[in-house]
């Protein structure tokens, strides 16, 4: 018996370093968790690039409500980081801080 954790990669997506134009929080297109692996424990949360180390970069993680108010399902997440498990259609990176340039971010299940 092996309690070796392994990770998928489920989602990856590219967030400006703001605020996109005419948006109050969202710096990203929508991305999806809603198909996740069996046995899925946490999302880890990657960033790539952004012109700083990955680690000074902070985001929240919003959900896509059509004709209502988007709720913030991770708040404060940086690289690294191993969240609760939010099984989502459509989900958006929101009000990042500390970059310098547009970021990838890439959601992995641990299972």
């Amino acid at each position: 018996m092996s309690n070796v954790q392994t990770r998928e990669l489920v989602a990856s997506i590219r967030s400006e370093k703001a605020p996109l134009s005419g948006q109050k929080n969202r710096s990203s297109g929508n991305f999806s968790t809603e198909v996740l692996p069996t046995g899925t424990k946490r999302l880890l949360w990657e960033v790539e690039g952004g012109g700083v180390d990955p680690y000074d970069i902070t985001f929240n993680v919003m959900r896509d409500v059509s004709a209502g108010t988007d709720p913030v399902e991770l708040e404060g997440v940086i690289t690294g980081n191993a969240s609760r498990v939010v099984s989502a259609r459509s989900l958006y990176i929101a009000n990042p801080s500390g970059a310098q340039s547009s970021f990838v971010v890439k959601v992995y299940a641990i299972v």
